[in-house]
This record gives structure tokens, sequence and C-alpha cells, in this order.
């Protein structure tokens, strides 16, 4: 008989039904979403003892019957309310930025794909931070669907990211021919709200720009788009098109994303010079992170071949005086986490790296092709986290809503 680990009782299925119908009544069912997603949450806390857990299908034999029936009523209400829930804290600035109420963990570790990312969740729940993504390319956008079908089975208390592309893209005047700087703003906003929409708490945009002439998007036109695109997502939520995200500065956050390969007001800008300006231009745009990612995936360059440590280092105080946080990813190993995390980056990018021991991001396998997350690998990159960065004592904070109770009007 197997062991009964996560358990609930008839009175915690009975508080939901005291709320209403949970498949009709709005606030009924967000109290059904919360509630499962502190399930969720259970199964994530004890996963660590059950090396064999993969999803939370592989869970369900340690809850007991009123657990299961409360997971159910998370489905049935996500089904009838069909809005996606997001993190139930929101995302917590690191706080090497100087936020005021920051995470409990400084450094993030980012597993990137949409095949298994249940995994990370049950490695590290408050560690990691899911990406929803295709491993083609260097930012493979993932659909509506799969954003949504990831937060269901990750729960609310895992943060989940996306991207929308690897560079803007651009529309142009019919007259001028040169740059509509708000329709391209408008585009990339569109596509943000969707995936925040979606169940996204954080959104990756990248600034990729390969014109040899860099006359579409140089540092100045990047900076005009960064700060329509976030006015854009801001007055969403104002005018409760959006639900309000639950984290304490009322705001998703935008991440940019910049590659040490390709210059952005020149093809001869050296990566240090460009993670610089993508650091400034993040800042003046108003977004909340910067990311410097390898852009071309089959070189075989890495992020090391671009940056040092000290390089590292250097970049991420740059953006925590401008209260912003710093990532970087480019086939980042394990044994490069802990001089990495010690130079006091925010997060670190993995995708091949939770994937297969090579470090390659798919493999072929009998014939098959494989992308899929092993758990095992990021149990390692998780401890490696861990190792570097102790967790600090949490202090009191104001308490939170329910995981997607804001309302759209």
């Amino acid at each position: 008989m197997p062991e009964t680990i996560v358990t609930r009782t008839e009175a915690d299925v009975e508080a939901i039904r005291r709320k209403g119908n949970h498949k009709d009544s709005r606030s009924a069912g967000w109290f059904a979403v919360q509630r499962g997603s502190e399930v969720i949450r259970d199964i994530q806390r004890v996963s660590p003892r059950q090396e064999t857990w993969l999803s939370l299908e592989d869970a369900e034999a340690g809850l007991n019957e009123q657990a299961r029936q409360i997971l159910k009523m998370r489905l049935e209400a996500l089904a009838r309310l069909k809005q996606a829930p997001h993190h139930a804290e929101g995302f917590r600035m690191s706080r090497y930025t100087g936020a005021e109420q920051p995470r409990a963990v400084a450094a993030l570790c980012l597993i990137s794909g949409h095949l298994g990312q249940e995994i990370p969740g049950l490695v590290g729940y408050d560690r990691v931070l899911v990406d929803v993504e295709h491993m083609e390319q260097a930012l493979g956008p993932a659909t509506v669907d799969e954003i949504f079908e990831i937060r269901k089975r990750v729960g609310e208390y895992v943060h989940i990211s996306t991207n929308v592309s690897e560079t803007p893209q651009i529309v142009r005047d019919l007259k001028t021919k040169r740059v509509d700087t708000r329709a391209s703003a408008a585009l990339t906003a569109l596509k943000v709200l969707a995936a925040l929409d979606a169940g996204a708490d954080v959104v990756k945009v990248g600034f990729a720009h390969l014109d040899c002439y860099k006359r579409d998007l140089p540092r100045d036109e990047v900076v005009k788009q960064m700060k329509l695109v976030r006015q854009s997502v801001d007055q969403a939520v104002k005018k409760r098109a959006l639900i309000m995200p639950l984290n304490l500065t009322g705001r998703y956050p935008l991440v940019s994303v910049f590659f040490p390969e390709v210059g952005i007001d020149s093809n001869g800008e050296r990566p240090l010079e460009i993670a610089q300006k993508a650091i400034d231009a993040t800042a003046e745009g108003g977004w909340q992170g910067v990311l410097m990612d390898t852009f071309e995936k089959h070189t075989g360059k890495t992020y090391k071949d671009f940056y040092s440590v000290s390089d590292t280092a250097e970049l991420a105080r740059g953006a925590h005086e401008k209260g912003i946080e710093f990532w970087i990813a480019g086939s980042i190993t394990r044994d490069e986490i802990f001089d990495l995390v010690r130079s006091e980056v925010d997060l670190i990018c993995f995708g091949g790296a939770a994937r297969h021991a090579t470090g390659e991001r798919t493999t072929v396998q009998q014939g098959r092709r494989d992308e899929s997350i092993k758990r095992p690998l990021v149990e390692g990159l998780v401890a490696e986290f861990e190792r570097a960065d102790p967790r600090k004592v949490e202090v009191a904070r104001p308490a939170v809503r329910a995981a997607g109770a804001g309302k759209k009007s």
C-alpha cells in the first residue's frame, strides 16, 4: 500500500463548497484554484525525497482522497474561469536590486523547454523558474496553450517565464519606409500581453538586430520601444484588461535579451560594451531585467567565451545599481555555477544542461529526438545554487491575495 504523504480533510473540501459552486461562481472558482495550488505546493515540498516523481501523476499515489478531490476541483474551476492564474506572490526581485520585499533566494535557476517542465518544480519549487520555449533556437517562442498547460501542472508556487521573439518585428511607415515606433511597440506588447494572460509571470523580449547598417533598431530606438511596451502592459493592468500581478511592485516584470555576438549601434561593438549598453537601455526603458545570451547555438561558443567571472560581477553590479536584475545564459555548465552565482547574478538559464550530460539541447536516441528534462541533472544544478546562495531568513511581509484573484472588468 503506497504511503500517504499529502493529505487534506473533508472539512477542507467542504470549505470550498461553502464558497459556492466552483464551476459556476467566480469567487468560489478562484478559491478552489488557490486550495488546489496549495496541494501542489505541498507535493513539491516533499518531492525532493521522492526521486521517482517526474509529474503530478506520479505523486497521486501519495495523496489521500480529499487531496485528489481538491486537485480535481482546481482543474474544473480553471476550465470554467477560462483564465490563467499567476504565481501566488508574483515575481519578487532579488535583494541585490534593493527591492523592499526581495525573494528568499537571490539567484534563480531557469530551466528552458516545454517537455517535462513539472520536474524543476518538484526538485526546487522556490529556486527554479520554469521557462516555456522550444529548444530548436535561442529563443523559440511557445504557444499560448503550452504556457497555460504548464501553469496548470506546476501550480502557483513556481514562477513561469516565456519569450516572444529573438528580435522585435519591425513595422514600417508606408510613406517614409522608416520604422514606425508606435506600431512596432504595439505589436510586441500584444505578444507580451498574450503570454501574460496565458499564465506567464515574466516575459523576455529579444533585441538581436542583424541589419549590418544598424539603422532600424539602434539603442535609442530600442529604448523608445521599451518605454511604449512597458506603458502598454501597465495600462492593460490599470484598465483591468489583464489580471493584476500579485507582486508588491504592482507590475509584471519584463526582461530584455541581448547577445554578445550582435552589436546594438555597430557591428564592431565588443561583448562588454554590448552588455553595458543593454543594461543602460533596459533601465531607461523601465524594464526589470536584462539577459545576456549567446545567439548562435551551433558554433560551440558559450557564455564564458564572451564574459569572464570578473566581467560578470562588474555587469551584475552595474545592473543592480540601476535597480534591475542581471541574467545570463549560453551553455553554462554545472561546474561554472558556483563562481557565477557568487558574482551576484540574479538568474542563470539552462537548456542542454538539464537534458543531457553533454550539455546538448537535443539529441537523437534510438532514432527519436530527445529534448526531455532529466530530474537527476536538474537536481545537480539546483544543488549548486543552494551551495553558492544559502537562503536568507524570510522577513515578515504583507499578506497577498489568492493566486489569480485579480479580476478583469
